[in-house]
């Protein structure tokens, strides 16, 4: 059977484009394997520690090395791309106290990016039999640090045990006082003003300023956080104006609309 020379012309360009599209899949292909078997050179390893407001450095880049050479006893770089597992990677980072979030990518000349966010310690907790820890802004445990130490809030005194739960159980005096940490730390004036606070053996909290001796009774931590808070304000900046912080030895805020201050 003879075949029309226009048929034979558009069968030979579905031909060729069908060679051309398998031709083409093959590259691509081939370029993926080329890539997978690129090598991670020694400068390709870039890790940003991002910083935060409290300028709190408790992880290094050469950390985040040390954590992944002993999860994984290798290096990064000088590995191929096809085993470097992303997903892996950030979730052993992530297990680490210190940091919040990992994110990482690799670039088109094979770099590994790391991205680190810290968390952020807002209070240190100096219990009378536990040794000392921080809460960050969600209230995470975070250990101290052999190689910093934050300038937050310091709590002490009576606080009790850590558990890990304490932020669902009701009367727990370490969720208490992370409310009452939160609204200081949220608090630009009050953080400038607040150094420590005291927990007694019934609860109760004393707050200690960063200048002067005062002591200035708060009562429970959570109770009327807002409140306390304003009437202090009222009565430093009414009060205190007159009289002088030297004036006063104690201001107790515990008591329902009132600012009971003793003098020395």
């Amino acid at each position: 059977m003879e075949v029309h020379p226009q048929r034979l012309a558009w069968i030979a360009k579905r031909l060729a484009l069908v060679v051309g599209v398998f031709a083409l899949v093959l590259v691509i292909i081939g370029a993926v394997q080329y890539r997978k078997k690129s090598i991670v050179a020694q400068d390709g390893l870039i890790i940003d520690v991002v910083n935060n407001t409290a300028n709190n450095d408790f992880i290094a880049a050469q950390d985040v090395r040390d954590i992944l050479f002993k999860n994984f006893k290798h290096d990064i770089v000088g590995q191929p791309l096809e085993l470097i597992d992303i997903e892996e990677i950030e979730r052993v980072l992530e297990k680490s106290i210190f940091i919040k979030n990992a994110e990482i990518y690799i670039d088109a000349l094979n770099k590994v990016h790391i991205t680190i966010e810290q968390r952020i310690p807002i209070v240190r907790i100096m219990d009378l039999e536990e040794p000392s820890y921080y809460l960050d802004e969600e209230g995470t445990w975070v250990e101290t640090s052999s190689k910093f130490t934050a300038r937050v809030l310091v709590v002490t005194g009576n606080v009790g045990r850590y558990n890990a739960n304490y932020k669902t159980i009701p009367h727990n005096r370490l969720r208490k006082i992370l409310k009452l940490a939160q609204f200081i730390d949220k608090n630009p004036f009050w953080k400038a003003q607040i150094e420590q606070v005291n927990i007694n053996n019934s609860g109760d909290a004393t707050l200690i300023p960063k200048l002067g001796d005062q002591k200035i009774k708060f009562g429970d931590p959570e109770e009327k956080i807002a409140d306390k808070f304003y009437r202090l304000k009222v009565f430093m900046e009414e009060g205190l104006p007159v009289e002088g912080w030297e004036k006063y030895r104690t201001i107790d805020l515990s008591f329902e609309k009132q600012v009971v201050a003793k003098k020395r």
